[in-house]
């Protein structure tokens, strides 16, 4: 059974990871490989608190919250592309919005999980 728990431990954690560096990383494109080290460790140092802390759903739960942000981005810039632009779309953003995107996504994932949680342990009610 102890290898049942450690396959589902790895999977999760695999999905977790992956999530958060896709979710995170959406502003990270061409030059900047830098910038893909920040939402990497911050998703690396959350998973390892909540799988210390027994705390996986809280985590889960922060990406969904991630998600949601990234999600409203691309409905925005597809209308945005097909509507008001007409296909003559110059490129994304420029470096500066993606810093600032980026490190807004990984906040809103660590507020969330923050948030997650304190409401867990009884300090708060959830979301």
């Amino acid at each position: 059974m102890s290898a049942v728990r450690s396959l589902r431990f790895l999977f999760t954690a695999l999905v977790y990871v992956t999530a958060i560096a896709l979710g995170a990383g959406v502003f990270v494109v061409d030059q900047p490989r830098l910038l893909v080290v920040v939402p990497l460790v911050t998703g690396g140092v959350l998973l390892g608190h909540a799988a210390k802390s027994g705390n996986l759903d809280a985590l889960g739960r922060a990406i969904m919250w991630l998600w949601a942000p990234v999600l409203a981005i691309s409905v925005v810039g597809a209308v945005t592309e097909a509507f008001v632009l007409h296909g003559a779309v110059a490129p994304l953003v420029e470096i500066p919005v993606r810093v600032l995107g980026t490190f807004t996504l990984v906040a809103v994932l660590v507020a969330a999980y923050v948030r997650g949680v304190r409401g867990e342990s009884g300090d708060e009610p959830l979301f």
